[in-house]
């Protein structure tokens, strides 16, 4: 998973130098060594943030489509009044309680226009500062959403 994440850093870096350097320019001239060096650091800083919302979706798709099975499983039992699928409605239903109670609430985080703002005015430690905080809520985001899915992956062990 590591290199996985790496890789996908890596990559993100290359592809979006380019898109960056016009956008932290706002034009096509050979950005200064001082914008350079901020594209480089802001890139890395994307990447990172790029591969925890990856993560962050795909656990939540994860989440998602267990949560699908229990309401299949609850319209079963609707259908049968089954004592084994009763029992785990049961044991789903604590899980759920403690879905709501892990954690504090997901924030959705995003880069906001102030970044491009201070680049274009070459404020370009603030705007790392900004993307650094951004980075750092989004691993506490990714947090969150672990500890769910952790409980939803008990779900659908129960579901079987």
């Amino acid at each position: 998973m590591k290199k996985l994440l790496k890789a996908t850093i890596v990559l993100a870096a290359i592809f979006t130098i380019g898109s960056m350097q016009v956008f932290a320019t706002g034009s096509n001239a050979t950005p200064s060594t001082e914008t350079q060096a901020y594209l480089a650091k802001a890139n890395v800083i994307r990447a990172e943030i790029d591969a925890y919302t990856t993560q962050i979706k795909e656990m939540n798709e994860y989440n998602s489509s267990v949560n699908q099975k229990v309401k299949a499983l609850n319209e079963q039992y609707k259908a049968n009044k089954d004592s084994a699928t009763s029992e785990k409605l049961k044991n789903i239903k604590e899980l759920r309680k403690s879905i709501k109670t892990t954690g504090q609430k997901e924030k959705t985080v995003r880069e906001d226009n102030a970044i491009k703002s201070l680049v274009q005015n070459k404020e370009y430690d603030k705007a790392l500062e900004r993307l650094n905080e951004i980075l750092e809520a989004k691993k506490e985001q990714l947090k969150v959403v672990q500890e769910r899915n952790a409980i939803w992956r008990q779900i659908d062990a129960i579901i079987g």
